[in-house]
């Protein structure tokens, strides 16, 4: 028995468009702007959409009913007002990306979608418009995918230097310093040079990984969380004006990443230091916040690490004078403490408790039995 093959055409026909439409899910239709009418073009293809054939109203449905993304209807309605109050002498092409509930579903399945629209004028007034509706949902995932490679650190899954940088400075330059308030960390792995040497760069670099997710865990969602350096890492905290708050958050990561590592018979032990600035306190500008962040890093580890600190005017004297400033205690008869000085006399014990539990924990393992 023969079989029968396919005819094969030698140009363009409409079998060949069906094919391609069909391929690429391509919708197209025809848009009567003085009736305000949409119509689906008849076609024999079977798309996955399910669209009705025919709208009424539908500068309105496309809007408000449902077919498309809350966040989009804006944008679609200013694509819409281009249309009907910019005055044109012929036609005029134009594009949009929205993402549509194409599919019929319980639950709404956004895809994004390209909307290519040519409209027609007599009179500078727009009458009829043909269009088509295509399916770019995995070229936008795809776009999505490279955007996050681009702008997050591959190794902790936090945002990369520059895009943490410019999302900060996004943030102040919205920010009035009458009114907002923020804060600004600066974290550092303490040794992790000597992890590096005595356990390898594989065993640094899980270390690394383990920062990065104690640090996306302890702090909110919309905070904005980098790696800056090979061991530094940033955190902005919006509207973080709360000292105690930021001290009891901030103790918590320190106590949580305070261990001591051990493996084949080598021991050491690990910490990390924070320093912390506050808008409008200390400084308005990235350049000012993270100045005065570093300054209390550089302190934390002039303390001892494992710790936090929060920025202070006379830490700048006590940097180049290299001493030691610790607050000072009068007798009650001369004059009575100032909060100030009871609240760091608070840091300083919550800090020593912090070093203590570290050292027992470094010396229960180093004393622990061996095999």
């Amino acid at each position: 028995m023969t079989q029968s093959s396919a005819v094969i055409p030698s140009e363009f026909n409409p079998a060949v468009y069906e094919a391609l439409e069909s391929a690429d899910n391509v919708i197209f239709f025809q848009w009567d702007l003085t009736a305000d009418t949409l119509k689906l073009r008849d076609t024999s293809s079977r798309h996955r959409y399910a669209l009705p054939s025919h709208f009424t109203h539908a500068s309105t449905k496309l809007t408000i009913g449902g077919l498309v993304h809350p966040d989009d209807t804006d944008m679609l309605e200013h694509f819409f007002h281009r249309i009907y109050h910019e005055r044109r002498l012929k036609r005029e092409q134009r594009n949009i990306s929205a993402r549509l509930r194409l599919r019929s579903t319980k639950r709404p399945v956004w895809l994004w979608s390209e909307i290519h629209l040519v409209t027609y004028y007599k009179r500078q007034r727009p009458i009829m418009a043909f269009g088509n509706i295509r399916n770019i949902q995995a070229e936008k995932l795809w776009q999505e995918r490279i955007s996050r490679r681009a702008n997050t650190d591959a190794l902790t899954g936090l945002l990369s230097k520059r895009t943490v940088q410019t999302r900060i400075q996004a943030s102040l330059r919205k920010m009035n310093s009458e009114t907002d308030s923020a804060s600004l960390l600066i974290i550092d792995a303490d040794d992790f040079k000597a992890v590096n040497d005595t356990f390898g760069h594989l065993f640094g670099d899980k270390v690394l990984r383990e920062i990065g997710q104690a640090i996306t865990q302890n702090f909110r969602q919309n905070d904005a969380k980098g790696r800056i350096g090979g061991d530094e890492f940033i955190v902005f905290l919006p509207g973080m004006s709360n000292a105690d708050v930021l001290h009891r958050h901030c103790l918590e990561l320190c106590r949580r990443l305070s261990r001591v590592f051990h493996k084949d018979g080598r021991h050491h032990a690990f910490s990390i230091s924070i320093g912390a600035a506050q808008y409008p306190t200390h400084g308005q500008s990235y350049e000012e916040l993270f100045a005065r962040a570093d300054e209390a890093l550089y302190e934390a580890k002039r303390r001892g690490k494992g710790q936090y600190v929060l920025y202070r005017p006379d830490m700048t004297e006590t940097t180049e004078s290299n001493a030691a400033q610790l607050p000072t205690v009068t007798a009650p008869n001369s004059r009575q403490l100032t909060t100030e000085s009871i609240s760091e006399l608070q840091s300083h014990i919550q800090q020593m408790q912090t070093t203590i539990a570290y050292l027992e924990k470094m010396l229960s393992t180093l004393l622990e039995p061996k095999d």
